[in-house]
């Protein structure tokens, strides 16, 4: 019997290998590891109670939530020394404020079910991603997630009142307080969101809810360029303001896969096309709404920056359009060996990135770029699909996957960009982080890393190195 069932109810430790087999490996199958037990608390308290048995046996602990991430951030090593601590029965909506707009949630639970909980009291919490039916607050917290909303409403931090969390050495620091103004101190909850469990165990949240618009509406439009999709985003600003709920790109490599993988899901169009945007619009009235986005789009169909158009007239249709958006991830999952970035540059450089993509990808043959993400904010998914046969040499992949990496690494540093937007570091890119990350910045992070966490239990190895975890 493992020793955490006699400190928690049996029933939350978990070490029969089919039982745990779910556990030690992200969705993609990327990220593979082993455990000695997955342990499931179902109150905060014993999350403190694991916690303190970790910090007096030097256990490593991996906190996980929906396990949907994409940077390898969730998974154990392959050690097996480690416990994966799942949030999944910490699940509870415990509070709801349409006055002061506050949901109160614990963290596990499913961001769908807390997007549902908003809307059954007429508003809107707006993280919108295409895993929302199985990721866990925890998760998009622990990651800072994005979505496709970040243009309207910011990242997930911008999003967070307040935390409930526990320390590595098992100190519950009560919450979450639900202030919109609080000025006492330093801010600790912003260095919890974004830190990827490697600080303490997130276990409940204070998040904003906002009143939705009562009206929206979709629309897919074809351009011929990225910069003709920079050139929509402003003329769309100038006719509806800053009503614009998402702003997407996507290319035609990505659109075509996406119908190839799912061939059920209806396309709009006659034609194929080489770029893609998605557009959502808020405002006061349908009307009004529908009337400037149908101005706007003519307006861009007259002076040639869009080639096609589709306006969404149904609730039905809007889905139809943002089913295509949200297919991609899966598309991508299932297409074959894929080299995926999650980078971001300033808005005006986004088509600069796209040219240096497209350009030094030709030295990598049989390499299809697929590229798609919230041009809006700048923050593209750079996925690059290599030819399947590669995979008969796993050295050969991961060497040409390094060299892949290097090069959109290379491109996004001369633009003065970031190589994570959303996903997180991880344990894929720390090496990467490691390597471009600002030598002041990266010390203070270990510094910060090693007062919250001085035994280097948390999360080892994913963002910083166990060696950078353990630095005085």
């Amino acid at each position: 019997m493992h020793p955490l069932a006699t400190i928690l109810n049996s029933s939350s430790v978990v070490t029969d290998p089919d039982g745990m087999a779910p556990y030690l490996s992200d969705w993609r199958g990327l990220a593979k590891g082993t455990a000695q037990a997955v342990v499931k608390p179902q109150t905060t308290e014993d999350v403190a109670r694991v916690l303190q048995w970790a910090s007096q046996t030097g256990t490593p602990v991996v906190p996980q939530g929906g396990n949907t991430g994409l940077s390898g951030g969730a998974t154990p090593d392959r050690s097996g020394r480690a416990i994966v601590l799942s949030l999944e029965r910490l699940n509870r909506i415990l509070s709801i404020d349409p006055v002061g707009n506050t949901l109160v949630a614990q963290a596990g639970c499913i961001l769908a079910n807390v997007q549902q909980a908003a809307a059954d009291v007429g508003r809107l919490f707006p993280v919108s991603l295409g895993s929302e039916g199985s990721c866990q607050i925890g998760g998009i917290l622990a990651t800072n997630a994005g979505g496709i909303n970040v243009i309207r409403y910011g990242m997930t931090r911008d999003l967070v009142l307040g935390l409930e969390y526990v320390t590595a050495a098992g100190e519950i620091v009560r919450g979450p307080r639900k202030l919109h103004k609080n000025n006492t101190g330093y801010d600790l909850r912003h260095l919890l969101i974004g830190s990827e469990g490697s600080l303490a165990v997130i276990t409940a949240a204070a998040l904003k809810i906002v009143q939705p618009p009562p009206a929206r509406i979709s629309a897919l439009a074809a351009v011929g360029t990225p910069d003709a999709a920079l050139s929509l985003l402003r003329l769309i600003r100038e006719t509806v303001g800053e009503n614009i709920l998402a702003f997407e790109l996507m290319c035609g490599n990505e659109m075509n896969l996406v119908r190839a993988r799912f061939p059920s899901q209806r396309y709009p169009f006659a034609d194929n096309h080489p770029w893609y945007v998605f557009v959502e619009i808020g405002g006061e009235r349908d009307e009004v709404v529908s009337e400037r986005t149908e101005a706007a789009l003519s307006h861009a169909l007259d002076k040639s920056i869009v080639t096609d158009a589709v306006l969404a007239t149904s609730e039905a249709q809007s889905k139809e359009i943002w089913h295509l958006r949200f297919a991609v991830s899966e598309a991508n999952r299932l297409a074959g060996p894929t080299v995926s970035h999650d980078v971001s540059v300033a808005t005006q450089d986004v088509p600069t990135l796209i040219a240096n993509v497209s350009r030094r990808i030709a030295d990598f043959p049989e390499a299809l770029p697929l590229l798609v993400g919230h041009i809006g904010d700048g923050n593209i998914h750079v996925n690059i699909l290599l030819p399947h046969q590669i995979l008969t040499d796993q050295k050969n992949f991961r060497a040409i996957s390094r060299q892949v990496n290097d090069m959109i690494y290379d491109i996004v540093g001369e633009l003065d960009g970031s190589i994570s937007a959303e996903h997180g570091i991880g344990r894929f890119k720390r090496e990467a982080f490691s390597h471009r990350a600002d030598p002041v910045e990266l010390r203070l992070m270990t510094a910060i890393k090693h007062s919250f966490d001085p035994a280097g239990i948390l999360n080892p190895g994913v963002m910083l190195s166990a060696s950078q975890s353990l630095r005085p």
